[in-house]
């Protein structure tokens, strides 16, 4: 089997192949360069490199990295002014930055260092992010600790009343100051009843402040994101002239490059990393082997258990995540704290769709079929179990023929036991409806009935003369009414000359999500997504919720509303 290693993929749209994007690799390379040597305290190395991609010229994805960048090693050579140009000439530039708050942070420590109190603590203002809260304290305290006067410290805090830094600072000169005069005492238990400042601050404020330089470097704050995709792509068998029998692992990856582009728009910057990933245990040991794999702020994929495995191992030791983009296995948790399901388990879907039917029955008794496949029967058990949970009684779960003539033959008449619903689990598109039309021989043509969507061969609108009592299972809904889905639909085609399939919504919204969720909350990823409400941001499909779980718990239960399902708590 073919790897691919270390390919930045940008297919070419309505071509199919893959190709990497000169300029885009050489901005990439250059950058890359002039950080390692940042790291490695070769500032002035990295200053050279990184001056030709900030002319006004030159405009890349990163550029205002190039800008920050270069203003951060002018900083630590204690070459204030270059670095203050570079500062403001980012601004200016590049004002909606997705970090410009480190700007505004260096930009403020070089003023206090330069003696101009007013203008850093100015643009120290101008930082919301609470991540700097205890740096911005820190680096105040440093400059603010030096001054003996007590009438600058006055004026500053009647400057800035709302400032709780230079109010602690001022309260602690006063209360260890031996000469302090009543007024000045009096001032300072105003503003100690004002900001409540606790006992721990003022033992800390009252330690010699640390100097507080800008952050180190590290996996969140280099400027872009590694994702790593292992994918089925099966490049051994690649052929433009045919759908391929994994179109999907096409379509989904197409989806990634169009969210990609989106999240640029949005100053966030991602890399992806194509790898030709199948079954092979062997060849994803050597991936993970690899340095460059090894710095993966995410991965998405593998498919197969085997591979899986092999690469959850690893994830299980990184501080990047891993998304499986397709399973509805919540075994696949297990592996390790930082794994993702992309759609809900088969689990929370038999709990969703139990507690929705709860409201639906009017007996408590269920009769649950199910179809040939294994998925099929593990739903009917979870089913099964979670009604009986719920106080219910089941009849079955019971394996069946989706063809009519079978059903007629085996499905009871209920004579004497009559369900209060029935709940249905079939990969067979085409037992659904004919089961509906045996049920309605049997007389049972009100009885409320539950079932994957699968069971109707995805062409809802045709069993709309059911929708009264049908409720569909569909973790793939889509609303192709939707003016997202349409803007997405004409973008995809522009750009691929194809259609989008299931897998491109899917691809495109997962990236789109945890692309942001990165940006925003970095190391603290696991925090975001729990804290996390849905319905925050519109996506093309039904949206996500990690709040309680590591599997997306976003289930669409669909009813029929008299001209389209839709989903029930919508």
């Amino acid at each position: 089997m073919r790897v691919i290693f270390f390919l930045v993929l940008a297919i070419h749209f309505g071509i199919g192949h893959f190709a990497i994007s000169q300029n885009i690799a050489q901005a990439e390379s250059k950058y890359k360069s002039a950080v390692t040597d940042y790291k490695q305290g070769r500032y002035a190395v990295a200053m050279e490199k990184l001056y030709p991609m900030t002319s006004v010229n030159v405009k890349t994805q990163y550029s205002p990295y190039a800008h920050y960048y270069y203003a951060l090693s002018a900083y630590q050579l204690k070459r204030y002014k270059e670095s203050r140009q570079m500062l403001m000439q980012l601004q200016s530039r590049y004002p909606g930055w997705n970090r410009i708050n480190d700007a505004y942070y260096l930009l403020g420590a070089i003023n206090l260092e330069n003696g101009q109190l007013k203008e850093g603590l100015d643009v120290l203002q101008k930082i919301k992010e609470s991540s700097f809260s205890k740096d911005v304290q820190a680096l105040k305290q440093h400059y603010l600790a030096p001054i003996g006067d007590v009438s600058k410290l006055k004026e500053l805090q009647k400057q800035y009343s709302s400032d709780r830094d230079i109010a602690l600072a001022l309260v602690q000169f006063i209360e260890n100051s031996p000469t302090a005069s009543q007024p000045d005492h009096q001032l300072a238990a105003q503003l100690d009843k004002q900001f409540k400042f606790s006992k721990k601050e003022k033992v800390v404020s009252e330690e010699k402040p640390k100097r507080s330089t800008p952050k180190s470097e590290g996996q969140w704050t280099k400027g872009y994101f590694d994702i790593s995709v292992l994918l089925p792509f099966r490049l051994d068998e690649f052929s433009t002239s045919k759908r391929r029998s994994n179109q999907f692992a096409y379509d989904y990856y197409l989806g990634l490059v169009m969210a990609r582009e989106q999240l640029q728009t949005e100053g966030i910057t991602v890399n992806l990393w194509a790898y030709d990933v199948g079954n092979d245990v062997n060849s994803m040991q050597t991936i993970v082997d690899n340095k460059n794999f090894q710095a993966s702020d995410m991965v998405i994929g593998p498919l197969y258990q085997g591979t899986f495995d092999v690469a959850a191992g690893f994830i299980s030791q990184s501080p990047g995540i891993m998304l499986n983009p397709l399973s509805t296995d919540q075994n696949l948790l297990k592996s390790a704290s930082n794994i993702y399901l992309g759609h809900p388990s088969i689990n929370f879907q038999t709990q969703k769709a139990a507690q929705w039917m709860k409201t639906q029955s009017p007996g408590l008794t269920s009769a649950v079929f199910y179809g040939n496949t294994p998925k099929d029967s593990s739903m009917a058990a979870l089913y099964a179990a979670e009604w009986k949970s719920k106080g219910g009684k089941v009849l079955g779960p019971t394996k069946i023929q989706p063809d009519r003539e079978w059903l007629e033959s085996n499905i009871p008449g209920f004579e004497t036991t009559r369900p209060g619903h029935i709940a249905l689990f079939s990969s067979d598109g085409s037992s659904g409806v004919n089961l509906m039309e045996v049920l309605n021989t049997r007389k049972l043509t009100t009885t409320p009935v539950v079932a994957t969507s699968t069971s109707f061969n995805q062409q809802q609108a045709r069993v709309a003369k059911y929708g009264a009592r049908l409720s569909l299972i569909n973790p793939d809904y889509v609303d192709r009414e939707k003016e997202s889905i349409r803007e997405f639909q004409r973008n995809y085609w522009n750009k691929t000359s194809s259609f989008a399939s299931v897998y491109s919504y899917q691809g495109y919204d997962q990236l789109l999500f945890f692309g942001r969720m990165l940006n925003k909350h970095k190391e603290k990823l696991t925090n975001g997504l729990q804290s996390r409400k849905y319905g925050e941001e519109d996506f093309l499909l039904a949206g996500f919720d990690y709040t309680n779980s590591n599997e997306n718990q976003i289930v669409p239960v669909l009813k029929f509303n008299g001209s389209k399902w839709v989903p029930i708590d919508r």
